[in-house]
């Protein structure tokens, strides 16, 4: 199995595609200047904060709408041309940003970009299951957010440089590494839609009714959404309300720096070796038992008022983080046939973008109304999380609807 062989072995035997989209998430992740420093830069044009945070906020739609559409053009259009739309796209509006004036133009100029930024995503995770055989998926994916944490953790650094010279130069820095990945994936990624030995899906009868209506329709798959959107709105409050106990707590923003720290560094360090010991077990019961993790790491949170105990309290959820979200992200495969794949991957990005978008607007009314309350719907939430995932099998819908992994071969020309 692979979890028996030594890491760097799993490592060596991944295909070169799934080394791309790796290095092409680290570029894009590390330049990832736009949202890190859009309030700021809105507010330093004169506008009000917030005026600033709705324009963020149309971000987040774009990024939804992106999911959606970027996961039909994965599977209609292939793998490399969505990644080369999107990052191409991306990098247009990311650079226009700043010779943008005026509030209307300037949000609706982001929402475009929240829509390319995020088409790449669906793509990128269909190839990785097309290309990457199943038994090393979840190493794969662990890989995956290993490049995503050190970009994210890395780049606002620079960002913050930046930003100190010109606002301008962050934005063409993000529209540079976007272009650096599109330019990336069209040189050495397969292009073409991934072959299938199945017969095309009767569109006309039956489930197999195409597109997101077949997805919609996968009832086991629904539980697996429900399960993450509700993952990330628990997840969320690491951004939306912990900072509020931890100012509540007495102390200043360095201390919540550090536990963003901590959280970052627990990442890079654990996860890619833990996933040898989850990857050959039930998939349910590990995301399952990570949510619950997580939920008791969140609800622990709201009685700790010591900073050793605030980490204490990261150190819980940061472990239920790496145990449940790669094996998470590579379950979808367990359900999408060949010829949806990209609308599955992106189905689940738009789970993660609600939960997303709802954790800090519930979390931060809860937590306005009664803290202690808060923190106790957050252990609830994740609670019903891992309920929903126990009933997410995919055996559950019959042989008929079940997907054929094995008819899809890697594609050929740059795996």
């Amino acid at each position: 199995m692979a979890g028996e062989d030594p890491l760097r072995r799993r490592l060596q035997d991944l295909p070169r595609s799934a080394w791309v989209i790796f290095s092409g998430m680290f570029l894009i992740k590390f330049g990832n200047f736009l949202n890190v420093f859009l309030v700021l830069f809105l507010v330093a044009q004169g506008f009000s904060a917030f005026q600033a945070g709705a324009a963020l906020g149309v971000v987040g739609v774009g990024a939804f709408v992106g999911n959606a559409v970027g996961g039909a053009v994965a599977d209609r259009f292939g793998r490399r041309t969505a990644i080369a739309v999107s990052m191409s796209g991306s990098s247009a509006a990311t650079a226009l940003v700043p010779l943008t004036h005026g509030l209307f133009a300037t949000t609706a100029l982001v929402g475009l970009v929240g829509v390319f930024a995020q088409l790449y995503r669906p793509a990128a995770g269909a190839l990785l299951v097309d290309v990457v055989p199943e038994k090393q998926r979840v190493t794969a994916f662990a890989v995956l957010r290993l490049a995503i944490n050190v970009g994210m953790a890395v780049g606002p650094l620079v960002g913050g440089l930046l930003s100190g010279a010109s606002y301008t130069y962050v934005f063409l820095g993000d529209a540079l590494f976007s272009l650096a990945f599109g330019v990336l994936a069209l040189c050495t990624l397969p292009g073409g839609r991934p072959r299938t030995g199945a017969p095309a899906p009767d569109t006309t009868k039956g489930k197999n009714r195409g597109g997101y209506r077949e997805v919609l329709s996968d009832r086991p798959y629904l539980l697996f959404l429900g399960s993450m959107g509700a993952a990330t709105f628990v997840y969320g409050q690491s951004t939306a309300t912990l900072p509020l106990h931890v100012t509540d707590a007495g102390f200043d923003n360095k201390v919540y720096g550090l536990l963003l720290g901590l959280n970052a560094l627990l990442c890079v360090v654990v996860e890619l070796p833990l996933t040898k010991h989850t990857e050959r077990r039930n998939p349910r019961r590990v995301i399952a038992a990570g949510l619950a993790l997580l939920g008791i790491g969140m609800a622990l949170t709201g009685v700790m008022h010591a900073v050793w105990l605030l980490a204490l309290t990261v150190v819980v959820w940061t472990v239920a983080e790496t145990v449940y979200t790669p094996i998470a992200n590579a379950y979808p495969a367990e359900f999408s046939p060949a010829h949806l794949r990209g609308r599955y991957q992106g189905a689940e990005g738009i789970a993660h973008t609600l939960g997303g978008a709802l954790g800090p607007a519930v979390g931060g009314l809860l937590y306005s109304i009664s803290p202690p309350l808060h923190w106790t719907v957050c252990a609830a939430v994740a609670a019903l999380g891992a309920l929903l995932i126990l009933g997410a099998d995919p055996g559950a819908r019959g042989e008929a609807s079940t997907p054929q992994q094995s008819e899809t071969p890697e594609p050929a020309p740059a795996a």
